[in-house]
């Protein structure tokens, strides 16, 4: 997964729409917000970020097809 991906997954996530997903990213990230995320993905090296996305991408493989449109839409 690239970064602009993940910044497009936690900017759809803000938007509130997708509750489920939103509390398991904040478990993967160990934070208490999506900007706490956004914060934590930007200062980690690559081998952390490729966990991450690693947890990320599998948590929202189960997405509906819209949340998943929207993130796809964000990261053109």
């Amino acid at each position: 997964m690239t970064s602009s991906r993940m910044k497009a997954i936690l900017d759809v996530l803000r938007r509130g729409r997708e509750e489920k997903i939103a509390r398991a990213v904040l478990r993967i990230f160990g934070a208490s917000s999506l900007e706490e995320c956004c914060t934590i993905y930007e200062t980690i090296g690559a081998a952390e970020r490729a966990t991450l996305d690693e947890a990320v991408e599998r948590v929202t493989a189960e997405a509906s097809a819209a949340f998943l449109l929207s993130v796809d839409n964000k990261s053109l």
